[in-house]
């Protein structure tokens, strides 16, 4: 009788301790990706990341401790992260997005966003879009580009010399939102006030966005929730008036510009506002920011800054900046590389396969969130010689294929609009170098912020002196 009684003990124990296994997440491993089981059963790693301080910095920590392809827990969620040339290029075909990781945008960016279509549909759409972005069609838009720029140029001659301090984040982003809706939008941002009451209603909604990637989701009926609602109530109207004025104008076919390509594919105006809302957060924080970086570190290494200036000088005198002659400026175009993989600008992006995919010999089950880390390969000291250092010389040498896409690549998903920041940009930095000598502000600790993009986690002050 024992013995019949210890069998059935033993198998109710394993059939217990199976069924515990079971509930939690990281006990079946799915996959042969090395990496981290959940902290908690209910938020995963999410504890790890919020002790890291960022998804980007966690991601850094992850791949030098398991290498380039790894792997976590978001809630209950398995993730995959890559972080070199050779696991990028496994899934630079994949074009479609996974649904969860923007979760937390989605009362900003609507759930019908471009940045969450999926398969035929989206690419086809993306297509559209992007026809809105050709160099040809922003070279059109050259001339107001330039008026934009020199309009703080103008500002920044008020106050050279006089001991000023110059904030860069205030500055650039009054100048990309400028651009950036009159590009995409019309003459209806020409009104400044305007602008400038649109911009601060989408700084609220953006700033309550990023909240609550750590700080959960908006709780109903908070004060949080009801300025969200005010500022998004207030978007919407504008988008409308916009939305009808180029319906009824007439305009001809080589005039139409971005908003009028949402107009032209859609029949649903909640859909042509969700895009506008999606290329806001896309062009204007990575164009400003990527200013703002690019002006405290030429303020920072006078060095790059002087050489800088001298093959500007050489190749610009006056009037129109034009695309050939920016082509000529071969160091600038390092300097800017450099900016962009230093400062770590984009830090990741994330893609998702509808099938089962292999990465480096490890099965990736389908929909599996699989995040690209750029900002992790932009530090890789295999791939950059000293990647703490600031140097726009190692752009001389030749890099890996997919060893810097600043921009993405993945599934005809790179960014629509990195022809219009780096050309800004570019013009923006001739005409500023060709005018003023830029230093920062003694005693300021200058420190990066990372979120969807890398930002200083205070303001950056600068000093406007004009050349001689």
């Amino acid at each position: 009788m024992i013995l019949p009684f210890v069998l059935f003990a033993v198998f109710i124990v394993i059939a217990l301790l199976v069924f515990l296994y079971s509930l939690y997440p990281g006990s079946q491993r799915v996959t042969t990706v090395p990496g981290l089981d959940p902290t908690t059963e209910v938020d995963g790693n999410v504890p790890d990341m919020q002790k890291a301080g960022s998804l980007p910095q966690f991601l850094i920590n992850l791949h030098e401790e398991f290498g380039p392809v790894v792997s976590f827990w978001i809630n209950r969620e398995l993730i995959i992260s890559v972080a070199s040339p050779e696991t990028h290029k496994a899934v630079a075909h994949l074009f479609d997005r996974p649904y969860s990781l923007f979760e937390p945008f989605l009362p900003l960016l609507g759930d019908r966003s471009i940045q969450l279509r999926n398969g035929p549909e989206g690419q086809h759409d993306r297509k559209l879009h992007d026809r809105s972005f050709t160099q040809a069609k922003i070279v059109q838009k050259f001339s107001m580009i330039q008026q934009i720029c020199e309009e703080l140029c103008d500002k920044w001659e008020s106050v050279a010399g006089t001991g000023e301090h110059m904030p860069l984040s205030v500055n650039f982003s009054s100048l990309v939102m400028k651009s950036l809706t009159r590009f995409c939008f019309g003459d209806y941002f020409k009104d400044e006030e305007a602008m400038n009451a649109f911009t601060r209603d989408y700084n609220q909604c953006f700033h309550i966005m990023e909240q609550s990637i750590f700080e959960g989701p908006m709780v109903p009926g908070s004060e949080k929730e009801k300025r969200f609602n005010k500022a998004i109530k207030n978007m919407r109207e504008v988008a409308g008036e916009i939305i009808s004025a180029r319906k009824e104008a007439e305009i001809a076919p080589e005039d139409k510009i971005f908003i009028d390509t949402l107009l032209d594919t859609y029949t649903d105006d909640d859909m042509v506002f969700d895009d506008i809302v999606t290329y806001l957060i896309g062009g204007s924080h990575t164009t400003s920011y990527y200013l703002t970086w690019a002006f405290c570190l030429l303020a920072k290494y006078q060095d790059v800054q002087e050489k800088a200036w001298k093959e500007v000088d050489e190749y610009y005198v006056e009037g129109p900046v034009t695309v050939d002659i920016m082509k000529n400026m071969k160091y600038l175009q390092n300097v800017m590389n450099e900016v962009m993989r230093y400062s770590k600008l984009a830090p990741y992006s994330a893609r998702k396969s509808s099938s089962d995919c292999i990465i480096s010999g490890h099965k990736i089950p389908k929909e599996t969130p699989i995040i690209i880390s750029a900002g992790t390969l932009m530090q890789n000291g295999d791939l950059w010689e000293n990647p703490d250092e600031f140097d726009p010389d190692r752009f001389n040498k030749k890099i890996p294929a997919y060893g810097f896409e600043p921009f993405g690549f993945a599934g005809k998903r790179k960014c629509p609009g990195y022809r219009l920041t780096e050309l800004e940009s570019q013009m923006f930095i001739v005409l500023a170098l060709k005018r003023f000598k830029v230093t920062l502000v003694p005693g300021q600790v200058v420190e990066p912020s990372y979120g969807l993009v890398t930002k200083p986690s205070e303001e950056i002050w600068i000093l406007v002196e004009k050349r001689k």
